[in-house]
């Protein structure tokens, strides 16, 4: 492989596939001239843009898997203890 630098400088190196697939080394040319700007203006060709941050998917993420832990902790709680007693209950427990 010949990597050539727009400094003028030139690396030449060997992929290690190179011994492990040597029919695969088949050289490809490179691309000539500079790459195509796109205007501002066309976002037809440019990613599409974000709805929302990776800070807005990160709290949505991390408060979807809370709801989850929630509900299958009461749900392993009543398992065990069983229902429990209604809210408006002013009767203490026998002891």
């Amino acid at each position: 492989m010949i990597w050539s630098l727009p400094g003028g400088q030139t690396y030449v190196t060997t992929p290690g596939s190179a011994r492990l697939v040597p029919s695969l080394m088949i050289p490809t040319p490179a691309p000539s001239g500079r790459p195509e700007v796109e205007s501002a203006g066309d976002r037809s060709v440019l990613m599409p843009r974000r709805k929302t941050t990776r800070a807005q998917n990160r709290a949505k993420y991390v408060a979807s898997e809370r709801r989850r832990n929630r509900r299958q902790h009461s749900a392993r709680h009543s398992a065990l203890l069983g229902p429990a007693p209604p809210p408006n209950d002013d009767d203490p427990p026998p002891f």
